[in-house]
């Protein structure tokens, strides 16, 4: 129970900071939490919707983070908590501007133009963008 408290405030205080400050504290990730939004297809599962980049099958909104640079993310497993990763299976192929990359966890995830994509963990509902510039560095992928 106190594990779960203390996680619990972990996300409160990384979605306030914007996650870079406890980047990969806890190693990796091992909770498969982020792995929800994954797709057994071999090309980018998105759509647009409302001028905005959304995954195809539950029509929730993804973000780009600015500190992450080209195929790479800095969003550790603990910012993951927060900012769950657009997870791809590993034989994805390239389709456009959309292309998987393998993490640092050995995993892959989905990018945009070498931008790696994420879900916001507040975002309950679609059409949702309560992640859309938080703490000016997480933004909605605009389709417009």
């Amino acid at each position: 129970m106190k594990r779960i408290l203390m996680l619990s405030a972990l996300a409160s205080v990384l979605t306030v900071t914007g996650c870079s400050t406890l980047n990969n504290v806890f190693g990796n990730d091992d909770s498969g939490m982020h792995d929800v939004q994954a797709t057994m297809s071999n090309k980018a599962p998105v759509a647009s919707m409302n001028g905005m980049l959304v995954d195809a099958t539950n029509k929730m909104t993804l973000y780009t983070f600015d500190k992450d640079s080209m195929n790479k993310s800095e969003c550790g497993s603990a910012c993951l908590l927060a900012w769950p990763a657009f997870m791809a299976p590993s034989n994805t192929q390239a389709s456009g501007q959309f292309a998987a990359f393998q993490r640092e966890d050995g995993k892959y995830q989905w990018a945009v133009n070498g931008k790696p994509l994420y879900f916001y963990a507040n975002d309950t509902k679609v059409g949702d963008t309560d992640g859309d510039n938080k703490l000016g560095v997480w933004h909605i992928v605009k389709t417009k």
